[in-house]
């Protein structure tokens, strides 16, 4: 499912960045050489190697500063490939999630996500503002729906890593990799049209402006519009 999401050129990007991290190449605390210098590296275009870092940077491989740039995270151990302990537990839960019903995970989506981004509004940071708006920003002039939910996964881990609480963005994680799953994909591929990325983007916008506001009720209310909006289109429930 990583080739769908992120295409071939993308997986191509992830994979290298990978081998140099396991192969020494790239330590922990290491800055990565720029996008544009990892594209012409790569032979790719620019969103081609942010999307692949994205990736990284949502498996808890990779930390993006703003400002500064993206770095390997501390406490690898110069294993890419072996999760940390609390990333440990994230694919735990994915696995447990895969086997759940849409209905149930929407379930839980709606208990957990509203009061997560209420927590995001008190606790976001310039930084991380700025970070969501570019996700934002990024799924709305998405071309398909891949690209499109690739920058959707991004703005709701981006929201929950402005709570600074690690179990929430572990959750979000484990979340994002069922969102990989074929099965789901297919479910938004049959249910996601234009005009429902309109409505969504423009649920996403309001999200973002009260969390700008440093808004907690008008934040937890956008998302839990917006969950019921998606649950709605996908599975035919108010």
């Amino acid at each position: 499912m990583t080739d769908l999401v992120l295409g071939r050129s993308a997986a191509k990007v992830l994979d290298g960045v990978r081998q140099r991290i396991q192969a020494g190449e790239l330590t922990e605390g290491a800055q990565l050489p720029t996008e544009r210098e990892l594209a012409a590296a790569f032979g790719v275009a620019r969103n081609t190697v942010r999307q692949a870092l994205d990736r990284l940077e949502s498996d808890g491989i990779l930390v993006r500063q703003v400002g500064r740039g993206t770095f390997v995270r501390q406490g690898l151990r110069g294993q890419a490939s072996a999760p940390a302990p609390a990333q440990s537990q994230g694919v735990t839960l994915s696995q447990r999630m895969r086997e759940a019903s849409p209905a149930d995970l929407m379930e839980v989506r709606l208990i957990i996500e509203p009061q997560s981004a209420a927590l995001a509004a008190n606790r976001a940071s310039s930084n991380d503002l700025e970070r969501i708006r570019e996700a934002l920003r990024a799924s709305i002039s998405a071309r398909g729906l891949a690209e499109f939910e690739h920058w959707d996964a991004q703005l709701h881990l981006r929201v929950f890593e402005a709570t600074k609480n690690a179990v929430l963005i572990d959750y979000c994680r484990a979340i994002n990799r069922v969102r990989d799953e074929p099965a789901w994909y297919q479910l938004k591929k049959r249910t996601v049209t234009p005009e429902l990325r309109t409505v969504y983007d423009r649920q996403h916008s309001s999200l973002v402006e009260a969390l700008a506001e440093h808004d907690p009720e008008g934040a937890r209310e956008a998302m839990r519009a917006h969950l019921l909006r998606v649950r709605q289109n996908m599975l035919g429930e108010g």
